[in-house]
């Protein structure tokens, strides 16, 4: 567990912490070794109490709001799992953790709950499963963590980068040919950290290094600022190459003590595996999420215009003609076929362009309050005809099939559970 308050703050200076760099090469050879031929139960047993093998590499977010995006592939969610409950889309219960589960993961053994997510939700989609897939049914969490948090994070670099920020070396007051061993240090610290290698012994020397991290002992740096602890570690996105899009692996108790959910959006992953189409929206208020999916109402579906194709497939504008069908009986209502066929045809629509059928609405200016409404268009055949005729001018068209061109109007209703769009 972090180190309290009661606790004495150690000083260490720059020259210090390059005396100590080889015990740090060592002790992480060491374990890389080790995390081959040892399961998670003697790994942890060998090292898990090992002290001062990890050197200082921090950024602090002083008064910074933070946005963090976590998403679940729906398959993964469980039937007993409240979708009205902001813990879902949190971390791990702590009261559901056993020995195996959560499992072994990146910056967490086996058993252990740490909360995942990305400061984009672009990146987010992509951590969420070696095999997600455009198309499966998602939901992407939003979380504001207050500025008044002051995270300290240990930071972690992208393998390629070998230096240190400014402040960072000013604070230590270190030579050039120190900052080397800093870099290559932490180079293979990023290649650690950031391993897409198989099997479970990828994440055997991360989620120690860690630990480590949680259970860092406070100090005091040779400019007097102190670290009392760290709030959890900040690396870069394995599924971008040049490290530029950020995670983060938050402490359960900075999220109970300083996060708040914005909103959960339900949908499924774009082709890009970078997005999502969603259809519900959740706002969270007084420590519950209430829903708010896409209806349609009967009336909300109305033709606009209609159209009329021959037998050679050609469209016949209708204007100031006259239908008749087979018994040459005046066709002299055309639109009561939409109205006739309506519910059928609704129902397919929406099972078929179901993404569509909500607004371009920017997530951010939703409010509960004020969700708007939107307006569709589209084209719909809805009757094939066999002997129908047009009249026009003295001319005779063989009909084969009409259509219409019609609107379409969704508006968010509250819903229990998120269901996407719905026909009334």
């Amino acid at each position: 567990m972090p180190a309290n308050s009661s606790d004495k703050l150690k000083q260490i200076s720059g020259t210090e912490l390059c005396n100590l760099f080889p015990k740090y090469h060592s002790k992480l050879d060491e374990y890389v070794r080790s995390a081959k031929t040892m399961d998670e139960q003697a790994f942890r047993s060998n090292f898990e109490n090992d002290k001062g093998t990890l050197p200082l590499c921090f950024i602090q977010l002083t008064g910074i709001p933070i946005n963090l995006y976590r998403s679940r592939l729906e398959r993964k969610v469980g039937e007993k799992e409240d979708l009205t409950s902001p813990q879902t889309f949190s971390y791990v219960p702590l009261t559901s953790t056993n020995e195996h589960f959560p499992n072994l993961q990146r910056a967490n053994f086996s058993g252990q709950s740490i909360f995942y997510g990305s400061l984009s939700p672009t990146t987010n989609f992509r951590e969420m499963s070696e095999d997600v897939t455009a198309g499966e049914e998602v939901y992407m969490a939003k979380w504001n963590i207050s500025p008044n948090a002051n995270l300290m994070l240990y930071k972690v670099f992208p393998p390629k980068e070998t230096f240190l920020n400014d402040k960072f070396q000013k604070i230590f007051e270190l030579k050039k040919e120190e900052c080397e061993a800093f870099g290559a240090f932490f180079q293979k610290l990023g290649d650690i950290m950031m391993s897409t290698g198989e099997g479970k012994a990828k994440y055997l020397v991360s989620a120690l290094c860690a630990n480590f991290v949680y259970n860092f002992p406070p100090m005091t740096l040779p400019d007097g600022s102190k670290i009392g602890h760290f709030d959890g570690i900040l690396y870069p996105s394995t599924k971008m190459e040049d490290g530029s899009e950020l995670n983060m692996a938050i402490k359960p108790e900075c999220i109970d003590n300083f996060a708040t959910l914005q909103y959960v959006v339900r949908g499924t992953v774009a082709e890009d595996l970078r997005s999502i189409n969603y259809s519900d929206i959740g706002f969270c208020k007084d420590g519950k999420i209430h829903w708010y999916s896409p209806w349609i109402d009967h009336n909300d579906i109305t033709p606009t215009k209609l159209f009329v194709w021959d037998t050679n497939n050609r469209l016949i504008d209708i204007e100031g003609g006259i239908l008749f069908d087979k018994d040459h009986k005046e066709v002299s209502n055309p639109w009561a076929v939409f109205e006739y066929r309506k519910d059928q045809w609704a129902s397919e629509y929406i099972r078929q362009f179901q993404s569509s059928l909500r607004g371009n609405y920017n997530l951010e200016e939703l409010e509960e309050e004020h969700l708007p409404s939107a307006t569709f268009s589209g084209h719909a055949i809805l009757l094939e005809v066999d002997g129908w005729k047009l009249i026009r001018d003295e001319n005779e068209f063989d009909i084969s099939r009409i259509g219409f061109e019609f609107q379409v109007k969704s508006s968010f209703k509250r819903t229990q559970k998120p269901h996407g769009v719905k026909w009334i």
